[in-house]
């Protein structure tokens, strides 16, 4: 029988009914992310517009399941407490931290390489990475956002996000309505300002892609892709999506309907659409319904043992897809005489499968331990139910 008891960090917050599905979830939206990387460079005859070349947004589906997940599991407790507060920090600092760190580790080696080929000021800003990211500030810097295992970007933005939560839980609780007006105003002057930024500096070059331009592209491409203030409508918009999930339940078909249907809008007019709007939060509209689809199942293929465990690992699948990548790659160069390269679906498949293996060891040889070391003693802290006003109230 499936366990439904809570999951999250020991003793963090009072106990909730666990989600098994958006746990599964997080591993097909990191393997989204896992083919956006491995893709261009085992296929480059892949278009720009296809599902795979969309697979950042995966980076957006957890900003908003982030946002969903610890509104509903921290709605009744009072984080005005420090004690609550203090724990919560301890939790999620136990949950991230140290599988970031090891994958920031691993990839020193290329990290190094990188950096000494790059022109002044880009090379000191990247090498400022070394100091940045380790601290978890990195993303605040363009050049150095991306530079020491590019996607730990994202929980540099993370961290931004959960600084700000005990502060914007209680306001998105007891006004729900207002703040998500002033949230979609926020997004749209924010993506407005760096669609007006990027087609003003871009000389033309895609923002995904935007090395062939030479430093100034790719140092805006930075500020407007990894900058954490640009993606807080984000985060916001997943705790209000837990409000209007309590408040409000909805058809599950319809919900699985309206994603995929968003789904499809967005990938055949994506090449329409401004590249800063697609990449800052616009497939919300597809990721939202999805997840309050699959927060109502109790059972099902998605709340199966084996995908469970997937979810759990696609943490530590994220983080470390690249360093394996650079590993495999450096090997593939030196011993293998380029085999890999030139065999691309042998390629990714043996990279995919390394990815999985990593992330397998990785997620039961240290993030497990490690977080279980880290809230060893925690005291449970009493909650206090919150008001939620019903949406449209």
């Amino acid at each position: 029988m499936l366990d439904t008891r809570s999951t999250p960090a020991v003793n963090a917050h009072p106990k909730v009914e666990a989600l098994p599905a958006l746990t599964s979830l997080r591993f097909f939206a990191a393997a989204y992310v896992v083919a956006f990387h491995y893709t261009p460079y085992y296929f480059p005859q892949v278009g720009e517009t296809s599902f795979v070349s969309l697979g950042y947004s995966g980076v957006t589906f957890f900003f908003l399941l982030s946002g969903f997940i610890l509104a509903y599991n921290y709605r009744d407790a009072d984080l005005s407490q420090p004690s609550a507060r203090s724990l919560f920090y301890r939790a999620r600092f136990a949950r991230v931290y140290p599988v970031f760190l090891l994958a920031l580790m691993i990839h020193v080696p290329w990290f190094l390489a990188w950096v000494t080929k790059q022109p002044m000021p880009l090379k000191a800003l990247m090498a400022s990475g070394a100091i940045l990211a380790p601290l978890g500030i990195h993303a605040w810097v363009p050049g150095a956002a991306c530079s020491l295992d590019c996607p730990s970007w994202s929980v540099s933005v993370e961290l931004f996000f959960y600084a700000l939560f005990p502060i914007l839980l209680p306001l998105v609780l007891r006004n729900p309505k207002q703040i998500a007006l002033v949230t979609f105003a926020f997004w749209a002057a924010v993506v407005a300002l760096a669609t007006l930024v990027w087609q003003a500096s871009s000389g033309g070059v895609s923002l995904i892609s935007p090395e062939e331009g030479g430093i100034r592209p790719v140092l805006i491409a930075e500020f407007v892709k990894y900058f954490p203030l640009l993606h807080l409508p984000e985060f916001l918009a997943g705790l209000l999506l837990f409000v209007a999930w309590r408040s409000a339940p909805l058809s599950t078909p319809l919900l699985i309907f309206a994603a995929i249907g968003f789904g499809a809008l967005i990938v055949t007019f994506a090449r329409f659409v401004p590249e800063p709007v697609m990449h800052n939060g616009l497939t919300v509209l597809a990721w939202a319904p999805l997840i309050l689809a699959c927060a109502a199942f109790r059972r099902g293929p998605l709340c199966s043992a084996p995908l469970i465990f997937l979810g759990k690992i696609s943490f530590a699948l994220y983080l470390l897809h690249i360093p394996v990548f650079a590993f495999l790659n450096t090997a593939d160069k030196v011993v293998l005489h380029g085999t890999l390269a030139a065999h691309p679906w042998i390629g990714i498949a043996v990279n995919s499968a390394a990815s999985l293996v990593a992330a397998t060891l990785v997620h039961l040889l240290v993030e497990e331990p490690m977080r279980r070391r880290i809230m060893r003693g925690a005291r449970p802290v009493a909650g206090r139910p919150m008001p939620v006003s019903r949406v449209g109230a």
